[in-house]
């Protein structure tokens, strides 16, 4: 064998010990780890999660590409991408007291395709005034190029169908038409008065019901 070969064969023995060796030693774990953002990407390097603090969550994706959403900048969180890179749900959070008061709050959405959310689960708190629901709208099929669901662009109608949940004084339930309008309105206030409205196709009441008639 000459010294040459005598090199490449020593050293390729080397490299397979060390194989053997690292396949035997478990992963390593890690107690703490801080970061600002963390992408998962899948293996052809498409986006579909991102998770961030506040200074560092993300605009909005549509077909792998981030377009700005400065309305954005006040919670962290967890935005959901699509097998396509484009945004299709997402769950953000955010609380602090200043001079003005409370302002904190959670949302946990589920997008249509290329669309805005149709499921929501929203907490949020002002202080003096708190509410969560569940929410659940109408959104209309994907255009043939998506439109940005950003401050200013020009999105199909969205339509409110069902609000189930605590609203200014109390607990309610909202059922509305598919132009958002309320059509029944059941609820009960914290003074522990109750009623179950009707409600015409221009949003006033034709019929309500109580306890006592």
């Amino acid at each position: 064998m000459s010294y040459w070969k005598g090199i490449v064969t020593g050293a390729s023995l080397v490299v397979a010990a060390g194989s053997l060796i690292a396949a035997t030693v478990p992963a390593r774990k890690l107690g703490t780890i801080d970061v600002e953002r963390i992408n998962v990407r899948e293996p052809d390097g498409t986006l579909r999660l991102v998770i961030a603090g506040r200074d560092r969550f993300p605009g909005e994706f549509v077909k792998g590409q981030e377009k700005p959403r400065p309305d954005r900048r006040h919670a962290a969180g967890m935005l959901f991408l699509n097998d396509e890179g484009t945004e299709n749900g997402g769950l953000i959070w955010a609380g602090k007291k200043d001079a003005s008061g409370v302002h904190a709050g959670a949302s946990l959405t589920f997008d249509r395709y290329e669309q805005d959310q149709t499921l929501q689960l929203l907490q949020t708190d002002s202080g003096d005034r708190h509410n969560a629901a569940l929410i659940i709208n109408d959104q209309p099929p994907s255009q043939p190029e998506y439109v940005a669901k950003g401050p200013g662009a020009k999105t199909p109608t969205t339509a409110n169908r069902l609000f189930v949940g605590r609203s200014r004084d109390g607990a309610a339930i909202m059922l509305q038409d598919a132009k958002g309008t309320p059509r029944i309105f059941l609820r009960v206030k914290d003074d522990g008065t109750s009623s179950i409205d009707f409600l015409d196709q221009d949003g006033k009441v034709v019929r309500s019901l109580t306890p006592n008639g």
